[in-house]
């Protein structure tokens, strides 16, 4: 189904959901105190320590989820109309610390490191930038939010799914901080090209918009569903796309066509990373832990404004084109294909 499919929490729920979350993570963690001890003896069976590392690691990504609402709460406090000057700096510097404390964790706990292939090049200090990555694997949305916020020095604007909003803390902190949520495929419309419009439309220079064109995390049974679907659907020139891309899925070219056609004078960073991209299930997540000597590793190439195709054809032969690259270039790091 993928999150697409889940329904976007009622307007109530929404407003209980704040309060009963921090209640919901000491439950959590009283829970998960037995399973921490458990996995420290077990640790002496399983050399990996996997049970432990992963919930530890589990209890402390939800105490910094809390304490990132709780800091909502405080500038709520501070600012109750929420139309002060430093509004939305004030939830940028949070989101900014909140990611950095969880990869923090991810490393100390689970081994995971981001790795840079070659240099990064973020475009024009007086231009936006806009991110079409890879989607693929456990955390790749967290990993390349982080790294664009603490490398490039830019404020990820993020394009996400509107059932994420079920976490209080991502519905009031990226909204606050002008994020897109897609809406759910059911009776979506137009609307979803509408949103990714006007949220490049507000980009400032300091700004960057993360979209993975895929929609979805990659996996070989959702490769194999689209191409059934594509082929049901009688779109030969896409299936013969698909089937040569073993990697990735073929990019959706709608949401990419609006954010260039809105803005024209943003640069566009193109976002590959290898390395976790066959974990694809909990069983190979969990096989893998930790994840030392397995980098997140990450390659980006980055055109400058004017370098960018600027009809809608032309769009969309280019990204299927980096996505070739992109396909070829995990191919020739995790040995797919």
């Amino acid at each position: 189904m993928g999150m697409a499919g889940i329904p976007t929490p009622p307007p109530l729920a929404r407003r209980i959901l704040p309060f009963v979350w921090p209640v919901g993570a000491a439950a959590l963690t009283g829970l998960a105190t037995p399973v921490i001890v458990a996995g420290a003896f077990h640790s002496f069976v399983d050399r990996r320590a996997r049970l432990f590392r992963v919930s530890v690691l589990g209890v402390g990504l939800i105490w910094v989820d809390v304490r990132m609402l709780m800091e909502c709460w405080r500038l709520s406090l501070k600012d109750p109309h929420g139309q002060g000057p430093t509004w939305e700096d004030d939830h940028e510097a949070v989101f900014l610390a909140g990611l950095n404390r969880a990869m923090i964790l991810a490393k100390k706990w689970a081994g995971f490191e981001v790795v840079l292939d070659g240099r990064m090049h973020f475009g024009s200090d007086s231009s936006p930038l806009v991110a079409f990555a890879r989607h693929a694997g456990p955390g790749d949305s967290v990993a390349l939010a982080w790294l664009l916020g603490h490398t490039a020095g830019r404020m990820p604007k993020i394009v996400l799914a509107e059932a994420l909003r079920w976490d209080p803390t991502v519905d009031a902190l990226l909204t606050r901080m002008r994020s897109y949520f897609v809406p759910s495929r059911t009776g979506a419309g137009d609307d979803r090209v509408a949103g990714v419009r006007e949220l490049a439309r507000g980009l400032k220079y300091d700004d960057v918009l993360l979209l993975f064109p895929e929609g979805q995390n990659f996996s070989p049974d959702r490769r194999r569903r689209l191409i059934d679907r594509m082929r049901d659907a009688g779109q030969e020139l896409r299936v013969r796309r698909a089937i040569s891309l073993w990697n990735t899925l073929p990019p959706r070219t709608r949401g990419v066509i609006a954010v260039l056609d809105e803005r024209p004078d943003a640069d566009v960073m193109i976002v590959g990373h290898a390395g976790f991209g066959q974990l694809t299930s909990p069983k190979e997540i969990w096989d893998a832990i930790p994840f030392t000597g397995r980098p997140f590793l990450v390659r980006t190439h980055t055109y400058a404004a004017s370098q960018v195709p600027d009809d809608a054809a032309a769009i969309e032969a280019w990204i299927d084109d980096e996505w070739s690259a992109i396909d070829a270039w995990v191919t020739s790091v995790e040995g797919q294909g």
